[in-house]
């Protein structure tokens, strides 16, 4: 799966674009649980998450297993010096 965005702070959320092309917003409390995710559209993640609440897009998209999202996280954007 490729991360295509995710917002700033303590628990981010992260914008996924699965091998389907479909786009889902994945949450922090949810432990980015595939499961538990919210499907979302390309023109909310533009308009919306990156538009109007600051959102950080990943350009280019980060490729990896579902399984990393978490040690993504903590590794990429919580860590000092992390994106």
């Amino acid at each position: 799966m490729k991360i295509r965005a995710h917002s700033p702070g303590r628990y981010p959320i992260l914008i996924l674009e699965l091998p389907s092309g479909e786009l889902r917003a994945a949450y922090h409390e949810a432990g980015y649980d595939l499961e538990r995710t919210k499907p979302v559209g390309e023109s909310w993640l533009y308009e919306n998450a990156i538009g109007r609440h600051s959102f950080v897009e990943v350009k280019p998209p980060r490729e990896l297993p579902a399984g990393e999202l978490v040690d993504y996280v903590r590794r990429e954007l919580l860590a000092p010096g992390g994106e």
